[in-house]
């Protein structure tokens, strides 16, 4: 059996460095939907290196966030030191438990739910919701709609990937990472919550903001992504170093940087008791 290590292993620095935090106005619209006030305890579900997780801190929120990545877990702890009211658990959600049989008035996950198990991650949250509690989730995704100059780029960026990891050997013995892009069809997240038939969809609300990375930001972009480590995971280092070079030449050379729209996708779901 292949051994499957944690999908943001070796590249969790890169990931809080330049992965984009969530619209504010986006973090707004859940504490006002959802009627949050500061006496409620929120769960947090899959908190990474506390992007979401510090956007509510700051306001004065208490907050027992869940993390599985051990590295994900230590950025996250840091962050947090000044924010006495956030707690830090290392575990995959599924194996978790609550203190005290205790009930939150919200559960929410930020780019990661789609990680979990779904024939236990509906149930374990309905039953750690107090009556008419929230289930709130959100993802962000690159737009279909590309920016002309952004999809060239991308897909000359694709070859040039491609090139280098079927002309070079492979390090088989290394263990494959958990992969996930993240991306959702037919919007399969609204007919999942709802097929769970444990949680009424509330609202369901999109926000677009656009990015520009210049060409090593970009690479650290890439590197961010499981999807991405994966392939170049067993790349040897003179390999890794060229592709490297010919993505930055390629980004040069054209206009200096990868300019992308972001659609965030927000869904607020409340416990049917």
């Amino acid at each position: 059996m292949v051994n499957k290590i944690e999908p943001y292993k070796g590249i969790a620095e890169i990931y809080d460095e330049i992965r984009p935090s969530y619209p504010e106005k986006l973090i707004e619209d859940i504490i006002f939907k959802t009627d949050l006030n500061l006496n409620n305890r929120i769960l947090e579900i899959g908190a990474g290196t506390g992007k979401a997780t510090v956007q509510f801190a700051k306001k004065g929120f208490a907050i027992n966030a869940i993390e599985l990545g051990e590295e994900m877990a230590a950025i996250l702890k840091k962050k947090c030191t000044s924010y006495l009211k956030v707690s830090l658990d290392i575990a995959p959600f599924e194996q978790w438990e609550s203190d005290n049989n205790e009930k939150f008035h919200m559960i929410y996950s930020a780019q990661a739910f789609h990680w979990l198990d779904k024939n236990i991650k509906y149930k374990k949250c309905h039953e750690l919701l107090k009556d008419n509690g929230f289930l709130v989730l959100f993802w962000y995704t690159s737009s279909n709609d590309e920016l002309f100059e952004t999809k060239g780029i991308r897909e000359n960026i694709d070859s040039i990937v491609n090139k280098y990891v079927s002309s070079y050997d492979i390090e088989s013995e290394k263990p494959q990472r958990r992969e996930h892009d993240g991306h959702s069809e037919d919007d399969e997240r609204k007919s999942e919550i709802e097929a769970s038939g444990l949680f009424e969809l509330v609202e369901k609300i999109e926000y677009t903001e656009e990015t520009k990375n210049n060409a090593k930001q970009y690479l650290k972009v890439l590197n961010s992504v499981p999807a991405f480590a994966s392939k170049v995971d067993g790349l040897n280092q003179v390999a890794v170093e060229n592709m490297n070079r010919e993505i930055e030449e390629l980004i040069d050379s054209n206009g200096g940087y990868v300019g992308a729209l972001f659609n965030f996708t927000l869904y607020i779901a409340r416990k049917i008791s």
